[in-house]
């Protein structure tokens, strides 16, 4: 029984760092301050659509995100696992007799 109160706990941890990594990686602004240095008459030669910048705060956030499908992973597996052991220690082979 308390096994299975870990495993939800653990499981439960995961999703939430999973949702927050999710919203830190998305939602965090970035700040260009060397864009405040490029000149008025070439500033529509480079643009930003398609470049996804990786900041400290977005990588913290891609980390909670793969820490929590590790540990998502990890229990999942375990019951699964778990869950054919047992399955497998009640079972009986007619041969057998």
């Amino acid at each position: 029984m308390r096994g299975r109160i870990v495993m939800w706990i653990v499981l439960g941890a995961a999703i939430v760092l999973v949702f927050i990594g999710a919203a830190v990686l998305l939602f965090v602004p970035v700040s260009f301050g060397w864009v405040g240095y490029a000149t008025v008459a070439n500033s529509a030669s480079f643009e930003f659509s398609g470049m996804y910048p990786l900041t400290p705060e977005r990588a913290a956030g891609a980390l909670c995100v793969i820490v929590g499908l590790l540990l998502g992973a990890v229990v999942l597996g375990w019951v699964l696992g778990r869950r054919s052991a047992v399955r497998s220690r009640f079972r009986t082979d007619p041969s057998d007799e």
